[in-house]
């Protein structure tokens, strides 16, 4: 027995001399044949990158030839090879050689050229490959779709979802570490990308506004941004308030539309629709007729009717939020929209069109509040310039200086609409039933 088992092993030994023996005399053409089939390996390869999009599992193929896809077994290569040179057939128990182990290898994507281009028409990025460095030090491209922010519940609609409604917050939070720019906008900007900046309309404490062209439909609007970075999920919920205020109030002739709006850099963007001007003080010298002014009084007063009927309050009325476009009066800027039930925060507008009741932080009768506020903007705009420091103390106590030239009964109108007690101010529809509109507005009836 013992002598067959190193006949055996000695005929081994023989096979693997002549094998090595045979390989010498066919390097040239076994490098030949390697070379051509490397060779068409590179040939197929923008083949295979313009076909992805035929295949929908071509991810699955695209990763780094290894020695399994060659489907050749580990062993061929001895652990070894110095072992064979001395070995002696007359000893016992001579161990085989030993085959190294098989390394855990992690297949990783190839970054091809192509995969970084963005069509630059296109307002976002479909997909978005970046190198993160692991904790074992290795670098693997991992390819993250753009998920959608979440759906946010909009305090501003009745029967409103009770809680905001998120799908990818797991996925979100396990990819914001790794790509924080996706985040934050760092992308393909939608603003410079959609629109065309004219140039700078308004300027406030916390945004700006620009007159921009689309470039898809052609159409001047108006978008407003803000000026500092919101980073704090609380600053982008409050700065939120605006949109889903006008989101829910819809359509209406006397309050500026409002179109769409989306985060960028971390920073709200809002398109809305473009005025003409505003009747702020600071930009306009012109001296309103009675007339004139209760027209613009008429208007506002229905767009207040409008969001009061909605339990929505605006509280910053004032002549720099009222808007004209083709003789139409519009309510803008609805920054300190709140609800009249108090179920939000509320942050009152500019003190001095404020009533005495919110600054001491009665807020019993919101819509009253818009009230006082229309009437001290009807009474700056008659008298032709801004209201003095010491005039707006007067009026939050229900004093108005005589206005000559003007009816007793418009007078009236003002000083009613600025009285202490926000009970014996008119509502919305009783304003709009005043008969002096139907005296100077013929069609204030309807």
């Amino acid at each position: 027995m013992r002598r067959q088992n190193n006949m055996q092993v000695q005929v081994s030994v023989n096979h693997f001399q002549l094998n090595n023996n045979q390989s010498s005399s066919s390097t040239s053409a076994s490098s030949f044949s390697e070379a051509s089939f490397f060779q068409n390996l590179l040939e197929k390869e923008p083949a295979e990158a313009a076909a992805d999009d035929a295949y929908p599992n071509a991810d699955d193929r695209d990763f780094i030839l290894s020695q399994d896809f060659f489907c050749t077994p580990d062993y061929i290569t001895p652990d070894n090879q110095n072992l064979l040179n001395s070995f002696d057939c007359n000893k016992e128990n001579i161990p085989c050689p030993k085959s190294p182990e098989k390394l855990n290898t992690v297949k990783s994507k190839r970054r091809r050229p192509d995969s970084i281009l963005v069509n630059p028409l296109s307002p976002t990025l479909s997909d978005h490959q970046q190198e993160v460095e692991l904790a074992n030090d290795t670098f693997v491209a991992l390819r993250c779709r753009v998920m959608p922010p979440p759906c946010i519940k909009n305090p501003y609609l009745m029967g409103a979802s009770e809680m905001d409604i998120d799908p990818f917050g797991n996925q979100r939070s396990k990819c914001a570490g790794f790509f924080p720019g996706l985040i934050g906008g760092d992308g393909l900007s939608r603003y410079h990308t959609d629109f065309q900046e004219i140039e700078k309309i308004g300027t406030g404490n916390f945004s700006q506004v620009f007159k921009v062209l689309k470039r898809i439909d052609g159409c001047l609007y108006a978008v407003k941004h803000s000026t500092r970075q919101l980073h704090l999920d609380t600053e982008r919920r409050k700065a939120l308030m605006e949109v889903q205020s006008l989101a829910a109030l819809g359509s209406h002739e006397n309050i500026v539309g409002y179109y769409s709006s989306w985060f960028e850099n971390e920073q709200l963007y809002i398109q809305m629709e473009l005025c003409d001007h505003s009747l702020s003080m600071s930009r306009t010298s012109q001296l309103f007729t009675e007339v004139e002014v209760l027209q613009a009084l008429h208007q506002i007063a229905k767009a207040l009717q409008f969001i009061h009927g909605r339990g929505i309050a605006h509280l910053d009325v004032k002549p720099d939020n009222i808007y004209v476009k083709n003789g139409v009066y519009k309510l803008g800027d609805f920054g300190c929209a709140t609800l009249t039930d108090k179920s939000l925060p509320i942050e009152e507008g500019d003190a001095h069109y404020m009533p005495q009741e919110i600054l001491n932080e009665k807020y019993d009768h919101l819509d009253k509040v818009d009230i006082f506020s229309l009437g001290a903007s009807i009474y700056e705009l008659i008298r032709g310039s801004p209201l003095p420091e010491s005039g707006s103390q007067f009026l939050k106590e229900g004093k108005l200086a005589l206005l000559p030239g003007h009816s007793l009964q418009f007078q009236n109108l003002l000083k009613v609409m600025v009285d202490p007690d926000p009970v014996r101010r008119p509502s919305a529809k009783e304003l709009l039933e005043n008969p002096i509109f139907y005296r100077v507005l013929p069609n204030a009836k309807s």
